[in-house]
This record gives structure tokens, sequence and C-alpha cells, in this order.
């Protein structure tokens, strides 16, 4: 291999290792910016855009700099064009334009899903048709544990996001909005019933709500000396829910607190550490509740003003997959940094299957590790394309890669397993995401 392929390969894996663990401060500015424009950029701006991307393979330091900074600015507007500059022939270009198109998928991955939609007397069940085609998120009109109210709904929203339409479409039809049941199938499931007047905060693809808040007064009474002592507690409930097409894969065990304001001026604090421990998200998570404990605002405030917390995520975008068609060869697959090497098939009773495989990887080993199987799935498909059921799973890690022993059954007892199908995502991501909730309404009941 030639010394400039050489050091080609070897700089094309730093960037992609840099950008793929968890991103942090550098890409602020761009989670932070507008939601993304499906509207294709004017003449004028593609011109723009053509002569920066040609800077980013100058041969100055500081236009290299430049131009890379004002396309990130650009944001979504300059994405067609750096997806065509990844083909360059120039290899500072490609190497800087998959830089900034992995920076705009990630923050399209913290971003809500941007909704256009205006409608008069419109039935709910033709909106939330249109907020599955605009968003990719499944939506259900009820299921069978609930049944569907169809009102008729008007909505203004030219620049919208997924779950402030959600959420004003619920209050206008009589609806409430829930994970689906089977954890198994994907979706949010809209039913008939009170959406509440709990108070909510959006944050990307986040929605929390309070769904309850306790004040209580406790008199212990010891009859050693018959001393008497009252304490106080005040908690608030909360509930996290987020958009289906959002891969969350570990999560804070608790949020932290940043501020806690009264209508009266008075700050509060938390009673308890938010701790530094992450909890591994399922497949099937949708909802998370928690519990905030703060020490009591007096009796007198009737609101918090402000509540700001910020709560970390780990989640992981851009699903990609990678099929497996020779079951027999043991010999590794690769595909983008993934490679995939099935050790075994091993056929059981009535079309069971027990697949090991061990994949290796380039992005940084997550924490908690766990993470690491969550991430990544496995699917198993006969001649015909029917998939095989999964029934179990286990994992390990070791020197040579993550290993996953999994456990198939097929449709029917002639089922024969004829492709593996590794689906594994190109970006993981930590984010500390802002929760900002105000005018809370709290309780003002006392002891007599």
């Amino acid at each position: 291999m030639r010394n400039a392929e050489v050091k080609y390969r070897i700089l094309q894996a730093a960037v992609w290792v840099k950008l793929v663990i968890f991103v942090g401060v550098a890409l602020s500015s761009l989670v932070s910016g507008p939601a993304r424009s499906q509207e294709p950029a004017p003449a004028e701006a593609k011109l723009r855009i053509a002569r920066l991307i040609e800077k980013l393979g100058s041969a100055s330091y500081e236009e290299r700099t430049e131009a890379n900074d004002d396309l990130a600015q650009l944001g979504f507007e300059s994405r067609k064009q750096l997806e065509e500059a990844t083909e360059s022939s120039d290899p500072e270009i490609r190497l800087r334009a998959k830089d900034l198109l992995l920076r705009l998928k990630v923050r399209e991955l913290w971003s809500a899903s941007p909704v256009n939609y205006e409608g008069q007397k419109i039935t709910a069940s033709q909106v939330l048709t249109k907020l599955s085609e605009q968003t990719g998120n499944h939506v259900l009109v009820g299921d069978q544990y609930g049944t569907f109210h169809d009102q008729e709904v008007n909505l203004n929203y030219p620049q919208g996001e997924f779950w402030q339409v959600l959420d004003d479409l619920c209050q206008q039809s009589g609806n409430r909005v829930r994970p689906h049941y089977d954890s198994r199938s994907p979706g949010l499931v809209v039913v008939q019933g009170s959406p509440g007047k709990y108070p909510t905060a959006y944050s990307g693809p986040v929605r929390t709500q309070i769904t309850g808040a306790r004040r209580a007064f406790t008199e212990e009474l010891d009859y050693d000396d018959m001393g008497s002592e009252l304490t106080h507690t005040f908690q608030l409930n909360l509930q996290m829910m987020w958009e289906d097409r959002f891969k969350l894969v570990a999560y804070r065990a608790q949020p932290d607190l940043v501020d806690a304001v009264t209508d009266t001026g008075v700050h509060l604090s938390a009673t308890q550490s938010s701790g530094s421990g992450w909890n591994v998200a399922s497949t099937g998570t949708r909802q998370l509740t928690m519990s905030l404990r703060l020490h009591p605002p007096s009796t007198r405030a009737k609101s918090l003003d402000i509540l700001k917390l910020k709560w970390g995520l780990i989640a992981v975008g851009d699903i990609a997959h990678l099929d497996v068609t020779d079951l027999e060869s043991k010999e590794p697959h690769y595909q983008d940094d993934v490679e995939v090497v099935v050790e075994s098939v091993v056929p059981g009773q009535n079309s069971r299957y027990e697949v090991t495989l061990v994949v290796t990887r380039e992005l940084v080993l997550p924490e908690p590790q766990e993470v690491l199987f969550q991430e990544n799935d496995v699917e198993l498909f006969d001649a015909e394309g029917h998939a095989f059921r999964k029934q179990g799973q286990t994992n390990s890690l070791s020197e040579h890669g993550a290993k996953m022993k999994i456990s198939f059954a097929g449709e029917t007892a002639q089922s024969a397993p004829k492709v593996l199908r590794f689906v594994y995502p190109r970006i993981r991501a930590q984010k500390d995401v802002e929760i900002l909730f105000k005018d809370v309404p709290l309780p003002v009941g006392k002891p007599e």
C-alpha cells in the first residue's frame, strides 16, 4: 500500500473515531440551531456553498477552517452538496465533508421533528396520518385497549414541532397519547381520554410532563420525652416520553436540578443528588417516570415561576444494516467501521436455530457497556424473506469483540435461515437535554 494511501486511511479512521464518540461542547452551536429545512437551497446559495466546499481543500489552513465554520453555520442548506463532496477526488475535501455531514446528522438526532401543517375542520385521524408521513414517527389511531375520538380540529403550524402539534391535536379532539402496550411493536398510540393539564416542557424529541406535586407534613411524637417533630417534604412526579423515531439507549437515573424559583422569588434546591449512574433503555421503552424531591417551598408560594432541569441521555442514529448471505463462512464481513464474523449457526428442534456472531467496531466502547448490545440488532430471514422470531440473547465482551449468542424460531417447521442482518448505528451521541417549565402550580394546603 502506498504511503499516501496509508496516511489517508489513518486520517480517515481518526476522524471517524473522534466524531462518532460522545458529542459534547464542540457540537453545541449546531445542536442549538434552528430546525432542519426541507427546502432546496436557491441558486445563489448553491454557488456560495460550492465555493466554500472547494475551499475545504485549500492549501491555506485559515481558508480551510473558515470554510468549514461557514458550512457548519449553513446547516442543512448545504447537506446535498456536502453529500456529493464526499465523493470528491480531493481527500481533504472528502474527509471534511464527511465531518460536516456527521455533525449535521447529530444535530438532526437531537432536534424535534419539524411539522408543516395548516388546516381548518380536519379530522384528527387525517392530521395524524400527515404527522407520521412528515416525521417518520409511527402514530397509531387507537388499539384494542382504547378507542379513538375522531374529532375535527383546527391547526396552524407553518413551522411546528412534532410534540407541540400532537399535544394541540389531543387537547382539541379529546384524546391522549401513550406508548404502545406491546413493547415489540413500535409507535405511539392516540386514544380517547382527557389529555390533562399537565405542565409540559419540550426538549427536541423529548417531552416531559409534571404529572403531580406532593406536599406532605408528618408529625412524629417520641413518647420517651414526649418530644414532637414536624417534617415537611415536597416532591414532583415527572413523566418523560420521546418521539418514536428517536432511539434512546441509555439515560441518567435522575435529572439534575439547575434552578427552581417560586413566584415569591425564593430559589429551591434539591434534597438529593442526581447521581452519576446510567440506566440502559430497553428496545421497547418509550416512556419513563421519575420523581424530583425539592426543599419544600413556603405555602405562600402559589407556583414555580421557573423549573429548569438537565437530563443526560445517550442516543443513536443514522441506522444502517449489513447483510450476511453466506452463513457457513467464517470469514469476516465488512461495512463502514463494522466487522461481523458468524461463528456458528446451530440448528435445533422445530426450526429453532442458535446463531453466534462476533462484532468489532472502531466506535469507542460506551459507558455503560451494555449500551453496545442495546444499540445493535440482529435479524434472521429465510429464503422467502420471512423473519425468524427472536427468542433469547446472551452477550459477552472479549478481546476479539462483542459476542452475541441469539436463539431464533422459524415461521414453519421447514424454515431455514438464509440471510443474517446486523443492524447498527453510525452515530452514538451523548447530550444533557435542558428541560424548562414555567408557571407550575403548587399545592398550597397546610395542616390545621
